[in-house]
């Protein structure tokens, strides 16, 4: 039910869904038609099995066949819908690995290839996807689960704060009070409850002390005990049976503790605030359940017989849990995860920081990534962050504000303290983090520009912001610098020798670009040389200037947009016009080119067909690694823009056409990582030396299996 949960938001953001569904008991494919268009794999026989399955082989069975006809079944209903291309893939089975995974991505064969969504619970088998949502709670473990089991690429959105709840639950959660005093119980332990625990549970409520209770059932359709159900409701005063609810919202907004199972609906619970007492009935529901209770989140009973003495003594401690459980979710999980898919819903909208966000701040705060690139890397545990926060609540020289979007989704935040450096020179620190949903859209940007016009609105235009960010944190530094900010130390004199005048330079580049790590260089540069920057990933942003650099831009540019600047200058690797086109670098170390031509053109309509301004050359030794040449082109290609800008008025008359026979090369495939394993490693090694670990790894097949197989160089001692 979370991918339906998933898909109604999807739809509701403008995407057209398809599911595929395997025909079997208990399936859910009629439920899903009366919303959705639903492609139906064939009914396959049951795998027999001599022994009771478990774990890995049971999940495996489930599948019903081997991945590989799956897959096979999948592309095969893919095609028969006339569907061969796809933004996403959102995969959702525990018996489904990178296998079927790779083999659905290359088997639609659409360019670009779709990217992949993986919803796990288990963590136990390789993914190979550019999405991974695990949304339970496993404690300190929880952000540290799929560590080399995905690609280091993959964003993992981790955690209850991901947790796909419908709508209804966002709007709840901060309408529901803590609970203080027992009054109603709700009960319900899933749509089936195979093992009649509703029953027991109702047994334990129908002792004296427990008889003023009030008292909601839900049960299923499909549950096999209904008449015993039926029964014990009939019997005990202030029960009421309910049957499938389209929502549990309700009954867990009115109920004071709930008893149930462990599954999804332990997080819409917790985002309503409710206490529980739970019962796990499958394996996988164990670990987070001990997790919660070890972080006191819920009360986890084990043996049903233990629960009337569960419950005599739970009253005393409602309250403390309920606040504690509503700090797992905000019930904003399936629109954050739908952000994450499809972009950022706009305008983004500024509020005050206010007690509710007391919990959000933390995560965003404790998130592994923002530790790593913080100046201290150390966990903040919740009784500092508490204090730290009820006292910025009430400090004059603190401004703190939450980031959301259209729907109300917090995203972000940006926080300014106003130092005591005087009055003359008041400075303002900046701190901003994005969740991770929303990384890679510009939101933090956009979230910056609007805190410093509330900055200035508040404090007024004498205050100075100042961001401290750590060299390595590049991303940050990224993200100043194209916000205006000087870097430190202070740009150079302007009285140096400057040949192009002071102007408006507009940097484009492909924004999953490797070069982008290298190009705040590039920026700071022509920054300290007096020019006004913008860095955009997308040709629809661009704006009238002076100079655009196309660095690492697959994206050609209509004859409006060329217009926007008197200058559109690209980098290429190749001796134009030999060589035009995609990866010319890459392509040449695979002809094995050991001296590889750099040329800074200017971009015209035609592909990489303009004039030539300046041209130099890349000298390879012949075992250098991706990352190392990589490195080697950036150098190169930041050289050759800042030689254009120095000497403007010496090349500017000096350009000339290309001549010579063109040739062009086409755009790489992760299919083109391919080994031959019957070749030797010496004859394929100028492959090796392209492939991307990361991105489209080395892999051959062998034996009916595939194989990915990593390069890194190693220190001759370990030869």
């Amino acid at each position: 039910m979370r991918c339906r949960t998933l898909a109604r938001e999807l739809r509701s953001r403008g995407a057209e869904i398809r599911f595929i569904c395997r025909q079997q008991p208990g399936d859910l494919i009629e439920l899903l038609r009366q919303e959705f268009q639903v492609l139906v794999l064939p009914p396959l026989g049951a795998v027999a099995s001599s022994s009771p399955l478990e774990g890995r082989p049971l999940y495996a069975a489930w599948l019903g066949c081997s991945q590989q006809q799956d897959a096979a079944d999948c592309l095969a209903a893919l095609a028969q819908a006339g569907i061969n291309s796809a933004q996403w893939l959102v995969v959702d089975h525990y018996g489904i690995d990178a296998s079927w995974e790779r083999a659905l991505r290359e088997g639609l064969g659409s360019e670009p290839p779709p990217q992949l969504l993986v919803i796990d619970d288990l963590a136990d088998r390789t993914h190979s996807c550019e999405l991974l949502l695990d949304q339970n709670f496993f404690g300190a473990a929880t952000q540290q689960r799929y560590g080399g089991l995905v690609p280091p690429q993959c964003r993992q959105l981790l955690g209850p704060q991901y947790a796909l709840l419908g709508p209804e639950y966002a709007l709840l959660h901060p309408l529901v009070p803590p609970r203080t005093e027992l009054r109603r119980v709700l009960v319900f332990f899933g749509g089936v409850d195979p093992a009649n625990y509703t029953c027991q549970a109702i047994k334990a409520l129908m002792v004296p002390e427990l008889a003023h209770l009030a008292v909601d059932v839900v049960l299923g359709l499909q549950c096999p005990h209904r008449q015993a159900v039926e029964s014990l409701v009939a019997q005990r005063p202030h029960t009421t049976l309910h049957g499938p609810q389209p929502s549990l919202a309700g009954l867990i907004a009115r109920a004071d503790l709930a008893i149930g199972a462990g599954g999804a609906t332990t997080w819409e619970r917790a985002c309503l605030g409710l206490p529980s007492v739970v019962m796990p009935i499958a394996a996988n529901q164990l670990p987070f359940s001990e997790a919660l209770a070890a972080g006191g989140l819920i009360h986890l009973l084990l043996d049903p017989a233990d629960l009337v003495s569960e419950l005599g003594t739970i009253e005393p401690h409602l309250l403390a849990q309920s606040q504690n459980c509503q700090g797992l979710t905000d019930g904003w999980g399936a629109q954050r995860l739908a952000t994450a898919l499809l972009g950022v819903e706009r305008p983004l909208r500024l509020k005050p920081v206010s007690c509710a966000d007391e919990s959000l701040l933390l995560r965003w705060a404790n998130d592994p990534q923002v530790r790593e690139r913080s100046f201290s890397a150390d966990q903040i545990s919740v009784e500092a962050h508490h204090n730290w926060f009820q006292a910025g609540l009430v400090n004059s020289d603190r401004l703190q504000f939450i980031g959301s979007d259209i729907q109300g989704c917090s995203l972000g935040q940006v926080r300014f303290d106003r130092l005591a450096d005087g009055e003359d020179s008041p400075v303002a620190v900046i701190d901003i983090s994005v969740d991770r949903s929303a990384q890679g859209h510009g939101v933090g940007a956009e979230l910056l520009r609007l805190a410093l016009r509330a900055l200035e609105d508040t404090w007024g235009s004498a205050v100075m912001a100042q961001a401290d960010v750590l060299e390595t944190n590049k991303a940050s530094r990224a993200l100043f610098v194209r916000s205006g900010f000087s870097p430190v130390p202070p740009p150079v004199s302007r009285c140096d020798s400057l040949s192009l005048p002071p102007g408006r330079i507009t940097l484009l580049s492909d924004e999953n670009s490797w070069l982008n790590a290298y190009l705040p260089e590039l920026v700071i540069a022509l920054q300290q040389r007096g020019h006004a920057l913008r860095w955009i990933h997308e040709p629809a942003r661009l704006a009238p200037g002076d100079v655009c650099l196309l660095l690492s831009c697959g994206q050609l540019l209509s004859a409006e947009q060329l217009a926007m600047h008197r200058h559109n200058l690209v980098v290429h690797e190749s001796d134009l016009p030999r060589g035009q086109g995609w990866s010319p670098m890459t392509w040449q170390i695979l002809e094995g080119v050991s001296c590889i031509p750099i040329s800074l053109f200017e971009a015209v309509a035609d592909l990489d067909a303009g004039p030539i301004h300046l041209q130099t050359s890349i000298n390879l030794n012949g075992n250098e690694l991706v990352d190392e040449w990589r490195q080697l082109q950036a150098e190169a290609t930041i050289n050759l823009c800042l030689q254009w800008v120095d000497n403007y008025q010496d090349l500017i008359n000096s350009a000339h056409p290309q001549t010579g026979e063109a040739s062009h090369y086409r755009r790489r495939r992760p299919a083109d990582s391919r080994l031959d394993p019957e070749r030797t490693l010496a004859e394929q090694f100028e492959l090796l030396r392209v492939v991307d670990n990361d991105r489209y790894p080395a892999f051959f097949e062998w034996r009916g299996r595939r194989y990915g197989l990593g390069i890194q160089a190693a220190p001759l001692q370990y030869l």
